[in-house]
This record gives structure tokens, sequence and C-alpha cells, in this order.
């Protein structure tokens, strides 16, 4: 009787392990899809990992959003959602935070309240952009000394923040780098 039921177990474990990752893969994709793509300034690190190889690290110059007075009593960890549009390049602009996500615009960002200093006036929202861009081991280390020119495409959607590529004068970090060493 038990061995009726295994093959149906086995293959319960089974969709059970895939669920997650294909839940992760869909998300990403959905929000690539349907989200909307801003530009982001960026701060360069490029590191070296034995595991994935080389990729570039970014930071973003914009990634903490100023907190208004009727914010000034909230506590630290608390969840908030910022509205984003862009600016006449394309480039994100905090627009309004509120407690409960926007429901006329699906290009927000969600971020938790951080403190400096002693007093609440002092807080801001922190948002986590992704930081890690995965590109050819041999273009990486050239990729990092353009990162001081360079944006980061942002594609947002319902909170949800995916790094879409590194623009350098207009065009993918890849090309760029591929148009520059014809060059030389």
């Amino acid at each position: 009787m038990r061995k009726k039921y295994l093959p149906i177990a086995f293959a319960c474990m089974v969709l059970a392990q895939l669920a997650f990752p294909l839940k992760m893969i869909l998300g990403r994709e959905v929000s690539l899809f349907q989200g909307e793509t801003f530009l982001m300034k960026v701060k360069p690190l490029d590191p070296y990992d034995a595991f994935r190889g080389r990729y570039v690290t970014i930071s973003y110059e914009d990634d903490e959003v100023p907190l208004s007075q009727e914010y000034d009593t909230i506590e630290e960890g608390k969840e908030l959602y910022v509205r984003v549009k862009k600016d006449s390049q394309g480039r994100l602009v905090y627009d309004q935070v509120s407690s409960y996500p926007p429901t006329d615009t699906d290009s927000y960002l969600k971020g938790k309240t951080v403190s400096y200093g002693s007093t609440y006036a002092e807080s801001w929202i922190k948002i986590d952009f992704p930081n890690r861009y995965y590109m050819n081991e041999n273009k990486a280390p050239l990729a990092e000394t353009l990162l001081n020119e360079a944006y980061a495409e942002v594609v947002i959607y319902k909170g949800e923040v995916v790094l879409k590529g590194i623009q350098v004068k207009g065009m993918p970090i890849e090309k760029y780098i591929d148009l520059s060493e014809k060059d030389y």
C-alpha cells in the first residue's frame, strides 16, 4: 500500500523544489516585461569571486530618500513606499513617500527607514538596489574604469527593482568597450 503513494510523494517533492527558483525567475521576468526603465548614476567597485567569476559591483549615488516632517516620528525599520518618475533625460527622480503602495502607478519602490544621528529629523528611506552586474571577465576591469561616467538601467515594477544593464554615453557598456577596443 505504501509503495503506491511513493511516486506521488516524490513528484510533490520535486515540484516543491522547483517552485521557489521558478517563482524568482518569473518575478524578475515580469518586472522586466511590465516595469518602467530608469537611469541612475553609479559609483564603481570591481571585485572578483572565485566561484562566480568577475563582476562589476556598483553602488548608487542616490539610494536614500530623505523623509519629510510628516514622518519625523516614524520608527526605524518601517517599510515605506516611494513613487518614482523620470526627468527629461530618463533618470530616476523620487516623487512622493507614502505608508501604502500607490494604486495609480506601478512605478514605485519599497524601502525601510533608517536614522542618522540622535533625532528622527535626520531619517531617510534606504532603498536596496541590485548591485551586481555580471559580464565577460576580460571586460570587467575596463568596465570599472568607465563607471564614473556610467548610469545603471534599472527596471521598476510594483516595488521590485531589476538591474537591466549599465550605460556609458548612451550605449550598453559591453558595446562601448567593444568599440573602444577597436580604436586601439
